[in-house]
């Protein structure tokens, strides 16, 4: 369900609209709900570069294992985050804070998170994830901050350009209710979390309620991590690097959608490319003035793209994290997405071996002529009267 940020009711600051569940009493939570945005901003950024760019205000988000889990592996270079600052926004009764962070990646991709605090009774959180779900003016206001970045990054972006593709992620970090454990909060109030993470005003039903808790993960008694495709609400005193992991995965998502529509542009090309491709003049002069070489490098940047984003972050050494990833993967459908974009790239190959191997085809055809000709030649010159 698409919103129009123009029809949004203002939020009740007393509450919300829809009655708490039967034995659940209103509950006042303090924490902090994170809207990400996620962009794709060229085909890769130097960290370091950009590190020294914008060195007062920057610093590497480094995700710190909080559980007892095996030794892990050397990754690779962790993102970049800068604090900027942003213009005062009210949603209904909630305050955006100033305060905004680019977390830059080094596979061509920033995320812009806003922050906003909270203090209020838990059933409002249902209002102010509607509030959010496609809002049109924070999005507006994220690329802004992100060509900001860019123009002040200069060469530290290879191949600069943010593409159209653009996804939102609504992190809510609640501190743990006093007196009560993080999976009997959530158990109590099953269906105004389903509402939060569904960001719907209305209750829903059964069958909802259950699909929206189905991926809950937890550690310990006092944190729990409840994910969705549009939110996720993080229970405990230190949610920071599950939040990390679902903004990257927002990130991933992102990217990879961006890079599924330019190969879909680019099979099309190569389609016409190939019911063009006839007659010896093409295909011994080249196609179009290095179409075809234009097509080799896309198909190979494309592949080295994929393989960053896939790859990018390595999880080995936190079991529990590495859950946290697959369930966020698994409401993304990550693994789906990556499959397309293979067999894509795999389609794309195809089209440029026959093509290839057609010209290397015709070009031995002609070599074969060219002999032919001169052996007859002289032949001919050898009966031919001097």
């Amino acid at each position: 369900m698409t919103h129009d940020a123009s029809n949004l009711a203002p939020l009740s600051p007393t509450g919300s609209t829809t009655p708490a569940v039967v034995g659940a009493p209103s509950t006042i939570v303090r924490g902090v709900c994170h809207t990400c945005f996620a962009f794709d901003v060229g085909f890769g950024i130097n960290l370091n570069e950009a590190e020294r760019a914008i060195a007062a205000s920057s610093r590497r988000m480094v995700i710190q294992k909080k559980k007892r889990a095996p030794q892990s592996v050397p990754g690779p270079t962790v993102p970049l985050s800068i604090a900027v600052q942003t213009e005062p926004m009210a949603l209904g009764a909630f305050q955006i804070d100033v305060m905004v962070d680019v977390v830059l990646y080094a596979f061509g991709a920033a995320s812009v998170r806003f922050s906003i605090p909270l203090a209020c009774p838990f059933e409002d959180l249902a209002e102010l994830s509607d509030l959010l779900y496609d809002h049109l003016p924070l999005a507006q206001r994220a690329r802004e901050h992100v060509e900001r970045t860019l123009a002040a990054l200069g060469a530290a972006v290879s191949k600069p350009r943010i593409a159209p593709p653009i996804e939102d992620y609504v992190i809510f970090e609640i501190e743990s209710a006093a007196g009560e454990r993080a999976e009997e909060f959530i158990g109590r109030r099953r269906a105004t979390v389903a509402r939060i993470l569904r960001a719907e005003r209305e209750p829903l039903s059964n069958q909802e309620i259950d699909d929206a808790l189905s991926l809950s993960i937890g550690y310990g008694a006092g944190d729990r991590a409840v994910i969705d495709w549009h939110a996720a609400i993080l229970l405990g005193p230190d949610p920071g690097d599950v939040r990390s992991i679902l903004e990257f995965a927002n990130v991933q998502l992102v990217q990879m959608r961006s890079l599924d529509d330019e190969l879909e542009r680019v099979l099309d090309a190569s389609y016409e490319l190939l019911a063009r491709f006839k007659g010896p003049r093409q295909t011994f002069l080249g196609i179009g003035g290095g179409q075809l070489r234009r097509l080799g490098i896309f198909h190979a940047d494309s592949a080295i793209l994929f393989e960053g984003v896939t790859h990018s972050m390595k999880l080995v050494g936190d079991q529990y994290l590495a859950r946290v990833y697959r369930a966020v993967s698994q409401r993304f459908h990550l693994p789906q997405w990556g499959a397309n974009i293979n067999r894509k790239l795999q389609t794309v190959d195809t089209i440029y071996s026959k093509i290839t191997d057609r010209q290397t085809t015709v070009r031995m055809e002609v070599l074969e002529w060219i002999i032919i000709i001169l052996i007859l030649i002289e032949v001919i010159k050898g009966f031919w009267p001097v």
